[in-house]
C-alpha cells in the first residue's frame, strides 16, 4: 500500500486535489474560520494564517495522513481541504475528512472532491475501507456522503459539544467494491 500524497494533483470533473502551497494559507484560513464551516465539522482550528499553516505543516511527513487543498478546475481557486487520516496498512482502512468554504457550497464541488479522493484511496492506495464521522447538525454533508455510497454504520450519542449543545455524530463507511466506476470521475 502506498501512503502519502501523489506527486501529481488528482483531477475530478470540477475540482483538483493538490498539495498545500504557502500562498494558500491566508485564503483557506479565512474560509475555514467561518462559524458555519467550523460548526459543520465540529471543531475550531487556529484563527490566524500562521496557525493554519502550522496545522498543515505539522501533518507533513506523517505516515498515516494525507492532506489536499481542494481547488476549482476553472480558475485554480482554493476553496477547501480534504484528506485521509489514521491510515492503517494492515487493515487497508482510513478516516476521511473534508471541508468546503461557504461561498462554494451547493455547487457539486464537495461531491466531486469526495469521489476523487475515494478513487485515489481505493485504486492507488489499495484501501478496502474508508470511514468518516458526520455531525447531525450537518445534514447537507450527510446527503453528499450517502449519494457517493457511504452507509451509516452507527450513531455516537452526544459525541460533541457544538453550537451550545451536544449533538450526535454518525459513523459512516464505504467499501472499495461499493464505489462503482460510474461513480468515479476521470483520471
Amino acid at each position: 500500500m502506498r501512503v502519502g500524497a501523489p506527486e501529481a494533483a488528482l483531477e475530478g470533473s470540477l475540482v483538483r486535489l493538490r498539495s498545500h502551497e504557502a500562498s494558500d494559507y491566508g485564503a483557506l484560513n479565512e474560509l475555514f474560520s467561518d462559524p458555519e464551516v467550523m460548526e459543520g465539522i465540529g471543531f475550531a482550528m487556529p484563527q490566524s494564517s500562521q496557525g493554519y499553516r502550522e496545522f498543515v505543516e505539522s501533518t507533513r511527513g506523517k505516515e498515516d495522513r494525507v492532506l489536499f487543498v481542494i481547488e476549482r478546475l476553472e480558475d485554480r481557486q482554493a476553496m477547501g481541504g480534504c484528506g485521509l487520516d489514521g491510515i492503517e496498512a494492515r487493515n487497508r482502512a482510513a478516516v476521511l475528512g473534508i471541508w468546503i468554504g461557504k461561498p462554494y457550497w451547493h455547487r457539486g464541488y464537495g461531491t466531486d472532491a469526495m469521489r476523487t479522493l475515494c478513487r485515489f484511496a481505493f485504486r492507488h492506495m489499495n484501501l478496502q475501507r474508508i470511514e468518516l464521522n458526520v455531525f447531525s447538525v450537518n445534514p447537507r454533508a450527510l446527503r453528499v456522503y450517502e449519494r457517493i455510497g457511504f452507509k451509516v454504520e452507527g450513531t455516537r450519542r452526544h459525541s460533541h459539544f457544538v453550537g451550545g449543545g451536544y449533538v450526535e455524530s454518525f459513523v459512516m463507511g464505504l467499501l472499495s467494491e461499493e464505489l462503482t466506476d460510474e461513480d468515479l470521475p476521470r483520471g
